[in-house]
């Protein structure tokens, strides 16, 4: 019943906003574009899959200083982070699990195979060119793991005209972060970029002794330093040639549950990739993408009260086509290859696996139609094969409205902790399985979208542990909602809200997935007065299950500043959770109270 008023809420904001669309929105432009939703660049308003896309002027603009801040904004999208920067981010992408949201950097997953996750906490955005946020399930482009969505980060290309920059700031919790970026493009047609950053924060006492009494009081502070390079050579026939390095790498110092109070617990980090890929035209209509990619995820937590340490490398090489058939058609095709290994002091009963896959797709832009279908098949040399497709189509009433139906399945591969991990792998497991529907309605003209969608998604052979702690197939889980989002311009003040209402369910015991909420919601507002750029960001989340404790709901409150002082030069300000509000995403791990930052960035004209 609650879903139900939900829609029939979002129903009437939808018929009011129609009538009133087109004399209280000032214009806008809709052209950004995104690739993720399909593999194929298309305006993000076009693409079937739900898709939000965060420019580099909006990760400018919002100043913060870490990815989880940054993705705690989009529409869907729940963080559980126990603590404060560099603690372990989940992240919940329409009320699915955090192993079921894949991670991308310039197109390479970066998922740990030990635990399922992508290190979020870790992944600076000193270079970082966009974020593309897919909701829902897309494991028909992308493979295991995109049960719940893709989180896609792309950097920083030299191009245009010369660019540099420098960015200072420092503040509360003794926050002091520095980066720099340079970019250029040679009259020999290479392009060069390089960037780097330095960060530290002193944190706070992120565990409540009260919840978790015996454990350490201290302040959790964070380090990280990390480097990108990328150089591109443009060949003749509008062919490159590339190379992307990338290394972040630090120290966590955290609170463990399991104590003792002398213990001051630290990790440390190390995240790399390595992509080396050629783009090609093989003829007016054809286009050939093809990579040779690493990556690396090493985590060495020595100091703590049961030391260990794991370290996940993916190698592997990638091909794909991008056929234009017809006017508005493509057709899309590719094949990967990954050996997937494990290191750690645990003797894994085994600790390297290979997987190959196949793809096709395609899209359509008829008028009045859109179609979108693909297909994929991977294979994995331990646990076997999986299948999976998606099916959408979308009709154009009129021009600014759209109605669209999307149905697919997905997979989720075990990781080796699952497999064969020495006290309760299951060499057995099945992947995890999806099936899910989505109905929606769209609005797009003037400068503006609104967009809500109905979903329903069912997942089978979730892992879980029987009462040995052994991993199995168990469990099965649902979760059904409505999502309402907008973007555009009231006036001269720029709009991004969004409502989410959702039933997230473990059909097995009848209980609410853990550490997600029915209801979320975020209202966020810009607005330019001269050379000032003034913002502020309200998100709001419900109620949320933790264990046998039920984590309050919150409300939390952002504001930023700007002011450019020249057109080189701008110093920007913002103050975190200005009510200073105490709240828990993971129970007995408080996260941040009131912060204000300060800070200088310098851009140079080259």
């Amino acid at each position: 019943m609650k879903l139900l008023l939900v829609a029939r809420r979002a129903a009437a904001l939808l018929l009011a906003f129609a009538a009133s669309s087109s004399c209280a929105l000032a214009q806008t432009s809709l052209a950004e574009t995104t690739v993720t939703a399909s593999r194929v660049e298309q305006r993000v308003q076009d693409a079937l899959p739900a898709t939000t896309l965060i420019t580099r002027a909006e990760i400018e603009r919002a100043q913060t200083p870490d990815l989880p801040t940054l993705l705690r904004r989009v529409t869907g999208l729940e963080i559980a982070q126990n603590g404060g920067q560099g603690t372990v981010a989940s992240a919940f992408i329409r009320g699915a699990e955090s192993r079921h949201t894949l991670v991308l950097i310039d197109g390479v997953p970066v998922n740990n195979l030990n635990f399922g996750t992508a290190a979020l906490e870790h992944l600076p955005l000193a270079d970082v060119e966009r974020i593309e946020v897919v909701r829902g399930n897309v494991s028909s482009l992308y493979g295991s793991a995109a049960l719940g969505g893709v989180i896609q980060i792309f950097t920083r290309q030299g191009g245009g005209a010369p660019s540099a920059g420098v960015t200072v700031q420092g503040g509360s919790r003794g926050l002091a972060q520095v980066n720099a970026n340079v970019a250029t493009r040679l009259d020999s047609g290479t392009r060069l970029s390089a960037a780097v950053e330095s960060l530290s924060d002193q944190g706070f006492n992120a565990i409540k002794q009260q919840e978790r009494p015996g454990t350490n009081p201290d302040s959790d502070g964070y380090r990280r330093r990390a480097g990108s390079f990328a150089i591109a050579q443009e060949l003749a026939g509008g062919n490159t040639l590339g190379l992307r390095l990338r290394d972040a790498q630090g120290t966590t110092r955290f609170d463990s549950q399991f104590g003792p109070a002398t213990q001051p617990d630290e990790s440390h980090f190390a995240e790399r990739g390595a992509v080396l890929e050629g783009r090609f035209k093989l003829g007016g209509n054809l286009r050939l993408n093809a990579a040779l990619t690493s990556a690396s995820d090493k985590l060495d937590a020595q100091v703590t009260a049961f030391p260990f340490f794991v370290n996940s490398y993916s190698k592997g090489g990638q091909a794909g086509l991008e056929w234009k058939a017809a006017p508005g058609q493509t057709v899309t095709a590719g094949v990967e290859h990954t050996r997937q290994s494990l290191q750690s002091d645990s003797v894994y009963n085994r600790s390297a696996r290979t997987q190959d896959s196949a793809r096709a797709g395609y899209s359509a832009d008829l008028g009045r139609h859109q179609v979108q279908v693909n297909v994929r098949q991977d294979h994995y040399s331990d646990f076997g094969s999986a299948s999976t497709w998606l099916a959408a189509y979308a009709f154009r009433v009129t021009d600014a409205w759209r109605l669209n139906a999307m149905a697919s399945t997905g997979f989720n591969a075990p990781t080796f902790n699952d497999l064969y991990f020495p006290f309760g792998g299951n060499a057995a497991l099945r992947p995890e399985r999806l099936k899910s529907n989505e109905l929606g309605v769209q609005y797009a003209a003037h400068g503006q979208e609104l967009r809500a969608t109905f979903f329903n998604n069912r997942f089978t052979d979730l892992i879980g542990s029987d009462s040995d702690f052994n991993r199995i197939n168990i469990d099965r889980a649902r979760n059904r909602g409505v999502e309402l989002a907008y973007i555009g311009r009231v006036g001269d003040t720029g709009v991004r809200a969004d409502v989410t209402g959702q039933d997230p369910i473990d059909l097995t015991t009848g209980a609410r997935l853990a550490r997600r909420a029915r209801a979320l919601a975020h209202l966020a507002l810009t607005h330019d007065v001269g050379r000032w750029q003034l913002g502020s960001a309200l998100r709001y989340s419900g109620t949320r299950p933790d264990g046998a404790r039920t984590l309050g709901s919150y409300a939390v409150l952002d504001l930023t500043a700007s002011y450019a002082v020249s057109r080189e030069v701008k110093v920007f300000g913002r103050i975190d959770n200005l009510t200073d509000r105490d709240y828990e995403t993971v129970f007995g791990y408080r996260q941040p109270g009131r912060g204000a930052f300060v800070g200088v960035s310098w851009q140079p004209k080259l």
